[in-house]
């Protein structure tokens, strides 16, 4: 048993609530549950218990074992003083509190089909463990719960975003900017491009604002990857870097930062750089035009950019290729969408309180087909088939803030399969 899965208890109230006693033979009745309290500080805030003939108005505390008590330092502790009833699993110790108050304890009767439907999940390996029930879950419960948990993923979302807003001086325009460059180079050279990014500010790109080769310069001479031309245009944008360094002062990132190998080359970052170049070029006050869109077509021809005329036939400086589309593929673009303008949109609507903006962010979301990837493979394993992007960010933080870390006691569907009566 684990300390999260007591608490569960305790919320949901899964015990034999006519035997309620304390240790010492007291006849317990629960008024107020309390609030679950995710900070510091005992776990349920303002309960309401009766204790015998005394009503009590408090805080609850839970733990595995009472003697957790003391291991906790809770003894020492003003904050426990307000403390009516200590809930455990096992009674070894009888705790006090600061005070040298003896603190009522509660020896949990937990429902035996809850404990055994928990230990069942428990013995899973983590991934989808409640898997063979999904099919007997109620569809809309699942909706319902996908909907939370797409609001608690932007959430959190627009908390980063907003937090390299305030790194940034609070300017959106920078802020979108090293968020799309660190989101071009995906996964595998994200944090390059993020480097490159506050290495090469936004202010200094808008001052080449309408001139591609400048900005073409200004990035590859930024992720120092022309320092062996082997072609005349490469040559050309070492030349302009060089000017452009020295009148900016600039001093590029470590070319070690970026990785080719095992990569597909229309992944390659040389094609990323041109590509983010070229929207650089296309685009002017993108914040604003990201906010003034109305439609998907339009995010999608924004964000459909084209790498100059070179990258048709080259995926890097070294080798000619045969010719090629350097266009930002709609795969790539929905992705961008997606970690990117569709988060930026809902955090920048929510910081102004504009109820429009953090809806359309959502409607997008559902105009965009799910994603594929190997977390979404494993829920279709057990036909729960995402219908768009909403959906499918829905069960990515399913899946990465309940199943891989064994949060089932938090998660609705848990919820359901913990408290079946016969498995």
């Amino acid at each position: 048993m684990t300390e999260a899965f007591l608490q569960y208890v305790w919320q949901h109230q899964l015990m034999r609530l006519d035997t309620l006693c304390t240790t010492d033979n007291e006849p317990i009745s629960v008024i107020k549950i309390g609030t679950f309290n995710a900070n510091a500080g005992p776990d349920f805030l303002n309960a309401k218990i009766k204790i015998g003939d005394t009503v009590w108005a408090g805080d609850v505390e839970v733990h595995v074992r009472a003697s957790d008590w003391n291991i906790h330092k809770h003894q020492l502790q003003k904050s426990y003083n307000s403390v009516i009833l200590h809930v455990v699993q096992i009674c070894d110790k009888d705790v006090f509190n600061e005070q040298n108050q003896h603190v009522p304890t509660l020896v949990m009767p937990i429902l035996p089909h809850v404990t055994h439907n928990y230990m069942k999940l428990t013995d899973i390996p983590l991934g989808i463990r409640c898997g063979k029930h999904l099919p007997t879950i109620d569809s809309l419960r699942i909706s319902l719960f996908l909907e939370r948990l797409v609001a608690e993923r932007f959430e959190n979302k627009a908390k980063h975003i907003v937090e390299l807003y305030t790194k940034t001086n609070n300017d959106w325009e920078e802020t979108l900017y090293q968020l799309l460059a660190r989101n071009l180079g995906f996964k595998t050279n994200a944090e390059a491009f993020e480097l490159l990014a506050k290495s090469l500010p936004l202010h200094l790109i808008e001052k080449h604002h309408d001139d591609l080769f400048q900005l073409e310069a200004l990035l590859f001479g930024q992720a120092n990857l022309l320092t062996q031309p082997n072609d005349e245009y490469c040559s050309r944008l070492l030349h302009e870097y060089q000017f452009l360094q020295k009148k900016y002062d600039l001093t590029p990132i470590s070319s070690t930062w970026w990785k080719f190998a095992k990569m597909r080359p229309y992944n390659f970052p040389t094609i990323r750089i041109a590509q983010f170049a070229r929207l650089l070029y296309n685009t002017h006050h993108l914040v604003s035009i990201l906010v003034e869109i109305n439609s998907l077509d339009e995010i999608y021809s924004v964000f459909g950019c084209m790498a100059s005329e070179y990258w048709e036939t080259h995926y890097s400086f070294k080798k000619e290729s045969p010719k090629h589309s350097s266009e930002l593929g709609m795969q790539a673009i929905e992705t961008i969408l997606i970690n990117t303008a569709i988060p930026f949109l809902f955090a920048y609507g929510k910081e102004r309180n504009n109820e429009v903006l953090t809806q359309r962010a959502y409607q997008f979301l559902m105009q965009i087909s799910a994603e594929k990837n190997a977390i979404i493979s494993q829920w279709k394993d057990y036909a729960i088939m995402p219908q768009n992007a909403f959906e499918s960010q829905g069960l990515l933080q399913l899946f990465n803030e309940y199943c891989s870390k064994g949060n089932c006691v938090r998660c609705s569907i848990g919820h359901v399969v913990m408290n079946k009566i016969d498995n």
